[in-house]
């Protein structure tokens, strides 16, 4: 089964099952799927559970059904499900910024975020409305499986532990971002408000924590019992994805729970599932780890096939969100969206005039299209290896970087977009070129340059397992040589030299290099006490050289009309 066709041409579940129940404000709980009913999927099961199937994975992809934006009042772009994670997880860290001059993106830049900005309800709403179309799928196939012949019965049970899975995954997010989130599965009923669990900030994220984790867990052992090998189709979930969730969870307990009990055994549980993905995915690739032998292959037009189901037999790439050029498919058919691959190229560049003292053109990335949207942060240029004038590298992560060698200005003297050019590295990693194993560019099999790029985005990708192992080995006092040959894994496929042995500085400089932009940073910061105080970046909360967050600033508040109408619980400090 090939995904793309089934995103493309379902088109009829989406528009129902979210867009109508995002009328009035932004949030969304489980609603009348209103054309999406019980009927329709008597009339035809298997084609109706292929089709909203589709539609489930394509709130992940784009806007919504038709290219229509799910999330009514907010940008359609914006409202895409990586852009919201990247809004959330990387804009006022130290890496990365949005400098379109506006009053509400403009805030989160400097990590300063009231309840009624508007960005937050739409990055919240979402996370909800995947939580809900995932739920309202789960409801109604549970309902008609009775009426299932065996071979129907098994793929609607497959389906049906996939949507979980996506669920698990915004509801990575909304607890990792706004802690004490109403939870929702598929026993809460179409009309009902999903409920916080608890009044108090703390249990109740704990509580919502635990009912995914314990989740996830459950279809982890069920594909152990039942599919040890499963690697599903290009473009869908399955067990590798479902446990790379659960290292990013354990990696995380003692934030989320905020519960001494747990000890150690969060790493010991974040290593066990780790390395169950590392012996499933190592052999081929760089050394033999599973790795792409050039890390941009990650991030380039061909991206698609390092990914699980992919062409290739390396598959870095675990949970990896399709798209496709219409003029590449046979069909005339497309995936597209200004997200995923086509954000994180064009929002970064733009071609430089006669007038400019730097040099960029939206031609070197093979675009069709530069929007001078994104600068980085000096903090984090210059954790990678560079000579003594921050120019040029070594490390084969920043090849497509514009630096001071282009005229580029490594300080942020503003988070202006008037400034572009002056005010900021350029970070870019995603190019629509293919990219061959030696991390170069092969412009015989690269496509047209185009608006929208049929890059894949990669969520999770196999090096983030190995760096989250290496972190579990390190805090918890394993072996040390263990995490060190994984973390150079990591280092010498950028071109470094490995490490004699590792410590958690080390660690965490390798994860900031090979992760960076891919919205893991202010979780990380969070995990590492260096989130709120003790270490600045330019601009933070405001201030040119950086100054400390409030504590409550360790998560994000609930958006306000949401937590009125519903009556949650706002979250401590807003």
């Amino acid at each position: 089964m090939k995904l793309n066709k089934y995103f493309i041409s379902a088109g009829i579940a989406v528009a129902s099952l979210s867009m109508a129940s995002c009328v009035g404000d932004l949030d969304l709980n489980p609603t009348d799927p209103s054309q999406i009913t019980q009927g329709s999927f008597d009339e035809d099961p298997r084609g109706y559970m292929e089709r909203v199937m589709a539609d489930v994975y394509l709130q992940y992809a784009t806007y919504g059904a038709n290219g229509d934006a799910s999330v009514q009042g907010f940008d359609g772009g914006m409202s895409t499900f990586q852009r919201a994670l990247f809004i959330l997880e990387e804009v006022p860290t130290d890496e990365a910024s949005w400098i379109p001059d506006d009053a509400d993106y403009g805030l989160f830049q400097y990590g300063i975020i009231p309840a009624n900005n508007t960005v937050i309800m739409g990055t919240y709403s979402r996370l909800f409305i995947n939580i809900a179309v995932c739920n309202q799928f789960i409801q109604t196939v549970n309902n008609g499986l009775y009426k299932l012949s065996d071979e129907d019965k098994a793929l609607a049970e497959e389906f049906v532990r996939q949507a979980r899975i996506l669920r698990a995954g915004a509801y990575y997010y909304a607890i990792d971002c706004f802690g004490n989130v109403p939870y929702a599965d598929e026993n809460v009923l179409m009309g009902e408000v999903a409920p916080q669990l608890s009044t108090d900030f703390a249990e109740g994220r704990r509580l919502v924590y635990e009912k995914v984790v314990t989740d996830l867990e459950d279809i982890v052992a069920w594909y152990n019992t039942n599919d040890p090998n499963n690697r599903p189709a290009y473009g869908y979930v399955g067990l590798d994805v479902a446990e790379s969730l659960l290292v990013k969870f354990y990696l995380n307990e003692q934030v989320y729970t905020s519960d001494a009990r747990y000890g150690y055994d969060n790493y010991e549980k974040c290593l066990e599932h780790a390395e169950a993905i590392i012996n499933r995915l190592k052999g081929p690739g760089f050394k033999g780890s599973g790795l792409a032998y050039g890390y941009h292959q990650n991030f380039g037009y061909n991206n698609k096939d390092f990914a699980i189901g992919g062409e290739n037999a390396v598959n870095e790439i675990i949970w990896d969100i399709p798209q496709e050029q219409t003029t590449l498919n046979l069909d005339g058919l497309g995936l597209m969206s200004y997200a995923n691959g086509t954000f994180m190229c064009n929002a970064w560049i733009g071609d430089a005039t006669d007038k400019d003292d730097f040099k960029i053109g939206i031609a070197e990335y093979n675009s069709g299209n530069g929007w001078k949207c994104i600068v980085a942060r000096p903090q984090f240029v210059e954790i990678f290896d560079w000579d003594a004038n921050i120019e040029t590298s070594v490390d084969k992560r920043v090849k497509f970087w514009k630096t001071r060698k282009d005229g580029f200005a490594l300080e942020n003297i503003s988070l202006n977009q008037s400034d572009w050019g002056h005010n900021g590295y350029i970070a870019v990693k995603y190019t629509n070129w293919y990219i061959n194993n030696n991390n170069e560019i092969d412009r015989n099999g690269s496509p047209a340059a185009t608006d929208q790029l049929g890059v894949d985005y990669a969520m999770i990708r196999l090096s983030e397992i190995y760096l989250s192992a290496a972190e579990a080995i390190l805090e918890s006092n394993g072996s040390r040589n263990v995490a060190t040959s994984y973390i150079n894994f990591v280092r010498e496929r950028a071109g470094l030299q490995p490490l004699t042995q590792a410590t958690m500085g080390d660690l965490r400089d390798e994860r900031a290099r090979e992760l960076y932009t891919e919205a893991t940073r202010r979780t990380d910061l969070i995990r590492w006490g260096q989130w709120l105080k003790g270490y600045n970046w330019s601009w933070k909360n405001q201030q040119r050289a950086g100054a400390d967050y409030p504590d409550n600033f360790n998560v994000y508040p609930l958006p306000s009309t949401t937590a009125a109408r519903n009556g949650y619980v706002q979250n401590p400090g807003y």
